[in-house]
């Protein structure tokens, strides 16, 4: 998959993150002129390994502050999925823009993807809780 504003692939593994892949969840978005642009005052990063699967999520700092309680830019866990659901229907909003994207990557439309996701994820906060 080709280098794009949303996906992003690593060929090696930083010092603080071992991922291969980020996918940008949430960030702010300025219509200009009929065309989206990007800018990352609040942002979510979904970090993934090779296989897919979800390794943690990184925030901003306004993010952080809001949430301080997590003390960390970088979630795993049930720390990671409660963001995840806080956010879930900016996040969706976010993703359809780039629908085909994230479809090849999930297989399925963001709103799907996320419809299906969120109960079962907060099954799993609630039990852990």
């Amino acid at each position: 998959m080709d280098q794009s504003q949303v996906f992003r692939l690593y060929p090696k593994s930083s010092n603080r993150i071992t991922e291969n892949y980020s996918l940008l969840l949430l960030a702010n978005v300025d219509s200009d002129n009929g065309t989206a642009k990007l800018w990352f005052e609040r942002y979510i990063y979904l970090h993934l390994d090779k296989e897919g699967h979800m390794l943690g999520i990184s925030i901003s700092e306004s993010l952080l502050y809001k949430h301080a309680n997590s003390g960390v830019q970088y979630l795993t866990g049930v720390d990671m999925i409660k963001i995840i659901l806080m956010y879930k229907d900016e996040i969706t909003a976010f993703c359809e823009m780039y629908s085909l994207e994230f479809q090849t990557m999930f297989g399925l439309c963001p709103t799907d993807y996320f419809e299906f996701a969120a109960p079962l994820w907060a099954e799993y906060v609630n039990a852990l809780n």
